[in-house]
């Protein structure tokens, strides 16, 4: 009788960690790739204003860049790529 509720136990925790580190795994894989996506943003974005030899928009992309919303660790991706989805072309 004991051996059938430690096994059922057993069985129970098991389950709900796989479950959990699945959601975790899920989870950081889509983090990851919209991380992704707003370095490519940033880069690509970058060369475009770097090879405008215009100086005003340059001096707008610094500005720009020093407004991301970032807060460390707790920087919310999606935040982040609205912020960057909402900027205007600096290198006309």
């Amino acid at each position: 009788m004991w051996l059938k509720i430690a096994n059922a136990i057993a069985v129970s925790i098991l389950a709900a960690a796989i479950f959990f580190y699945a959601g975790v795994f899920s989870n950081s894989f889509s983090q990851n790739m919209c991380y992704s996506e707003v370095l490519s943003k940033l880069g690509s974005d970058a060369e475009l204003v770097a090879h405008s030899e215009n100086k005003e928009a340059f001096k707008n992309w610094a500005r720009f860049i020093n407004k991301l919303p970032n807060h460390g660790y707790e920087s919310d991706c999606q935040e982040i790529l609205k912020y960057l989805d909402s900027k205007k072309s600096y290198a006309k």
